[in-house]
C-alpha cells in the first residue's frame, strides 16, 4: 500500500488542468441529457448486485450509459478502449476479443485460456472471446469494474468485470431507430420497439444490421454483423417477476489482419495498412524459407493470404426470477449459450483455422435484502457452470505444422456472501467471502509432422489428456466513511483467483492457478452545488502465477502455442476522474490515470528450433532446442504509464431545438503488446482525437450528428504476435480516420 500514489493536495492541480476534449466520459445520465440539467446527473448502477447511485458505491467502477455509447458510435466490444483509460479490447484474430484491465487479462488466441477479465451480459457470464460480437446496440449501460469480481458475481474473475446491460421492456409503447453512414462503406441501422401487455407486463425487440469495408486495402478488418434480442416481463404486481431472454448474433466478413512491425515505428511498407499480402511481407517470408531449405522447399513459411474469413453464431436463452418475501429476495438466474466459430486468418505470421463448438449452461441464485437503509446488507449466493467445448485447430507454423482435435469440459461450483454493517450512520463495514472448486478436463488428439511438411502430407497423431482439479477460498474486506452529504471515502482489499488449464501438449500440459490481490482507496465528491464531480482512486495490485501464452516446445516434438506460469508482477497508481458542468450548456470531463507495472518475476521458456532467441530480454539454455527467458523487471504489456481521456460538450439552444458541439481527445504514453519486448511490439505515445456536431430536435425526439473519429489519422498497434521463424511481431493496427453522419428517432 506505500506505493499507491494519492494524495489530496493533488486535487486542485487536476481541477485547474484545462479540459479539452473527449468524446465520452465516465458520467452519465440515463435520466436526461446531460446538457439538459444544472449540474452533474445522477448514475444509477448494479454493480454490486442492486441499484445505487455510482457516486454512494465503495467500488473502482466505471460507467457508459447508452445515450454516451451511441454518441461515441460504440458498436463493437473493442470501441470501449478508447474510453475507459483502464481498459484495452482488442480482436487478435478470429473474431475473438482480448480484453486487459491494467495489464491484467489472457491471450483470447487460445481457445483452451479462459479470460482474466469476466465478460457479462445483463448477469449471464459470456465463455468464449467471440460472444460479446453483435451485442452493443439498444444499451442501458456498460460497467467496468476494476480488480478481482467474486463476493457478489457467479463467476469469479481476477482483472475485472465488463457488465453489458440492455434496455428491458418498459410500461409505455417505445419505437426507438438509427441509421448509420460513413466512410469505409459504413452502413449501420438498429431499431427497437417496446410494447407493453396488459395485465401482463411488456416485450421488447430489438435488433441491428452493420457493414463495413475492411480498413486494410486486402480487405480486412471489416465488419458484417446481424444481431437481434427479444425480451418479455411478467410482473402482475405480485411478489414474483419474471424477464425472459433470447438473443442471436452473426459475425461475418473476413476479420482482422495484422502486418508486419519492423519497429517501433516502422512497417514494412511506408502504408500498412495495404495489408501483408500487399506490402511486401510475402517476399520477406518466401527469402527466409528460401534460405532455410535452400530451396527445397519453398512453402516452408506460408505466404499471407487474402482468403482469411470469419463465421460466428452466438445465441442464447435466459431467465431472471424474482421472488420478493419482504426485505428479502430471492432471485434465480439460468441461462443456456451456444457458440460456432469458423475462421481462417493469419495474425499470428501463419494460416490458423479453427472450428468451435462451445455448450455453455449456467444457474446462479441470490438471497439478498433489499432496504437499502438497514444498517445491515447481505447476500448469499450459489453458482453453477458447465460448458462443453470442441475444438478443430489447424496452424502451419513454419517449422510445425499442428492440427488439435481436443474436447474441453469444464465445470465450477462456487458459494459467495457479502455482508456491509453500518456501525454509524456514516461509517460501514464490508467483508465477503467466496468459495470455489473447477474440475477440467481434455481429451482428443494433437497431430504433428516431424519433419515438418505442411498441408496433404501424413500427420502423426497422439492422443490429448488431462485432468484439473482446482479449488480456493477468495475474500474481501472494506471499509468506507460519508464524508458529508455528497463525499464517500472508501478502502478494500479483495483476492482473486482463475484456475489451470491445459495446453495441446502430452503431459505436463497443464498451469497452475493464478492469482491476484487488490488494494483499493477512493473518495467521490461532488462539490459546487453538484456542478463539479472529483473521484480518485489509488490501486496497488500483486499478480502471481500468471498465465502468459506463447510459441513454446511441446510433447512428444514440436513447437506450439503453450500457456505457463511466468512468476509475479505488481501494478500501481492512480485514476482520477473530474466532471465540471458550470452551466446547463457546458460540461468538462477529465479522466486520469497514471499506472507503474513491473514483472518481480517473469521467466518462461521460448524454442531455438527455429533460430535465436525472439526476445530483448535475458536468456540461459534450457534445452537443445529450448532456453529459459527472464523478463523480471519489465512493465506489463497493454499497461501505458499515462492515458488521459478529455472532452468539452457546449450545447446551442436554438428555439425549441438545440445543438451539441462536442470535442475530445486521447492522450497515452508508450507501451508494449508483447511479453518478447521486440521493438516492434512497442507503441508509440499518441493524441487520438473526435469530434461531433449533434442536432437534436424537441423533446429529443430528432436527433441528427455529424463525426470524425482519429483526425490526426494515427496508426495505432492493438494487439502482437511473433513469428516464429522470421523472428518479426506481426501487428494489427486500430481504425484510421473515419467519419459519417448518425441520424435517430424516439417515439
Amino acid at each position: 500500500m506505500k506505493k499507491i500514489i494519492l494524495s489530496s493536495a493533488l486535487w486542485p492541480l487536476f481541477v485547474a488542468y484545462p479540459a479539452m476534449a473527449q468524446t465520452a466520459s465516465t458520467e452519465v445520465d440515463e435520466g436526461a441529457n446531460s446538457s439538459d440539467q444544472a449540474g452533474v446527473g445522477e448514475i444509477v448502477v448494479t454493480a454490486q448486485r442492486r441499484s445505487e447511485n455510482l457516486q454512494k458505491t465503495a467500488l473502482a467502477v466505471n460507467v457508459i450509459g447508452g445515450n454516451d455509447l451511441i454518441r461515441s458510435g460504440v458498436s463493437q466490444a473493442q470501441d470501449l478502449s478508447r474510453l475507459i483509460p483502464a481498459l484495452k479490447l482488442s480482436n487478435g484474430g478470429g473474431g475473438g476479443t482480448q480484453v486487459t484491465i491494467r495489464g491484467i487479462g489472457s491471450f483470447n488466441g487460445l481457445p483452451f485460456a479462459e479470460p482474466g477479465v469476466a465478460t457479462n451480459l445483463d448477469g449471464v457470464y459470456l465463455a468464449r472471446s467471440g460472444s460479446s460480437n453483435g451485442l452493443f446496440y439498444d444499451l442501458e449501460r456498460v460497467e467496468v469494474l476494476k480488480g478481482p469480481q467474486g463476493t457478489l458475481y457467479g463467476r469469479n474473475a481476477t482483472a475485472g468485470a465488463v457488465n453489458i446491460i440492455t434496455r428491458k421492456p418498459s410500461r409505455d409503447f417505445e419505437l426507438q431507430a438509427g441509421m448509420e453512414v460513413g466512410n469505409y462503406g459504413k452502413m449501420r441501422g438498429d431499431l427497437a420497439v417496446n410494447v407493453p401487455i396488459e395485465g401482463l407486463g411488456a416485450l421488447r425487440v430489438a435488433g441491428v444490421v452493420s457493414r463495413q469495408e475492411g480498413f486494410l486495402e486486402s480487405g480486412y478488418q471489416d465488419d458484417d454483423t446481424n444481431a437481434v434480442r427479444a425480451q418479455i416481463s411478467f410482473d402482475r404486481g405480485g411478489p414474483f417477476t419474471a424477464l425472459l431472454s433470447a438473443d442471436y448474433s452473426h459475425l461475418g466478413g473476413k476479420g482482422s489482419g495484422g502486418v508486419f512491425a519492423l519497429s517501433e515505428t516502422d512497417f514494412v511498407s511506408p502504408d500498412p495498412r495495404l495489408g501483408p499480402s500487399r506490402d511486401g511481407s510475402n517476399a520477406i517470408l518466401q527469402n527466409v524459407s528460401s534460405l532455410i531449405t535452400g530451396g527445397l522447399n519453398p512453402n516452408l513459411l506460408p505466404p499471407f493470404k487474402e482468403d482469411g474469413f470469419v463465421d460466428i453464431t452466438n445465441w442464447g436463452l435466459a431467465a431472471t426470477l424474482n421472488y420478493d418475501f419482504g426485505g428479502i429476495m430471492l432471485t434465480a438466474l439460468p441461462a443456456y449459450r451456444r457458440n460456432e466459430a469458423h475462421y481462417l486468418h493469419y495474425n499470428g505470421g501463419f494460416p490458423t483455422s479453427s472450428d468451435e463448438y462451445s455448450k455453455a449452461t449456467s444457474v446462479e441464485v441470490r438471497l439478498a435484502s433489499t432496504d437499502n437503509n438497514a444498517s445491515l446488507q447481505w447476500m448469499l449466493g450459489g453458482y453453477y457452470f458447465n460448458e462443453d467445448l470442441n475444438l478443430g485447430l489447424t496452424a502451419f507454423q513454419g517449422a510445425a505444422y499442428g492440427e488439435t482435435r481436443p474436447a474441453l469440459k469444464t465445470q465450477s461450483l462456487a458459494a459467495f456472501g457479502q455482508v456491509t454493517y453500518a456501525l454509524s450512520a456514516a461509517f460501514r463495514l464490508t467483508g465477503g467471502l467466496r468459495y470455489t472448486n473447477e474440475k477440467k478436463s481434455m481429451s482428443g488428439e494433437r497431430g504433428f509432422q516431424d519433419p515438418p511438411l505442411g498441408v496433404g502430407f501424413p500427420v502423426t497423431y497422439i492422443p490429448l489428456i488431462g485432468r484439473i482439479d482446482d479449488d480456493s477460498v477468495t475474500w474481501k474486506a472494506g471499509l468506507e466513511i460519508d464524508a458529508g452529504s455528497a463525499s464517500l471515502l472508501y478502502a478494500n482489499v479483495a483476492t482473486g483467483f482463475k484456475a489451470g488449464g491445459f495446453f495441446s501438449s502430452q503431459p505436463p500440459n497443464t498451469t497452475k492457478p493464478e492469482r491476484l490481490t487488490a488494494y483499493t482507496i477512493g473518495a467521490k465528491n461532488r462539490l459546487f452545488d453538484n456542478k463539479l464531480q472529483v473521484n480518485l482512486e489509488g490501486f496497488y495490485w500483486k499478480y502471481s502465477d500468471k498465465q502468459v501464452s506463447h510459441i513454446g516446445p511441446v510433447r512428444p516434438v514440436g513447437f506450439d502455442l503453450i500457456t505457463e506460469n511466468a512468476g509475479s508482477a505488481e501494478v500501481y497508481g492512480v485514476e482520477v476522474d473530474l466532471v465540471w458542468q458550470p452551466t446547463i450548456n457546458d460540461r468538462f470531463a477529465a479522466n486520469i490515470q497514471h499506472t507503474q507495472s513491473k514483472y518481480l518475476e517473469f521467466t518462461y521458456s521460448q524454442t531455438t528450433l527455429t533460430g535465436p532467441p525472439q526476445t530483448t530480454c535475458a536468456i540461459s539454455p534450457l534445452s537443445a532446442t529450448s532456453v529459459t527467458v527472464d523478463c523480471a523487471g519489465r512493465p506489463l504489456p497493454r499497461a501505458p504509464k499515462w492515458t488521459l481521456n478529455l472532452s468539452y460538450l457546449h450545447t446551442f439552444e436554438i428555439g425549441e431545438a438545440k445543438l451539441d458541439a462536442l470535442i475530445g481527445t486521447r492522450i497515452e504514453s508508450r507501451s508494449v503488446l508483447g511479453e518478447e519486448y521486440l521493438d516492434g511490439q512497442y507503441q508509440q505515445g499518441y493524441m487520438m482525437s473526435n469530434a461531433s456536431l449533434t442536432w437534436r430536435g424537441p423533446e429529443d425526439r430528432y436527433s441528427v450528428a455529424v463525426y470524425i473519429d482519429n483526425i490526426e489519422n494515427e496508426t495505432l498497434k492493438a494487439t502482437s504476435f511473433v513469428q516464429p521463424i522470421v523472428g518479426l511481431p506481426v501487428v494489427t493496427l486500430e481504425a484510421p480516420r473515419t467519419y459519417g453522419i448518425r441520424a435517430r428517432f424516439n417515439f
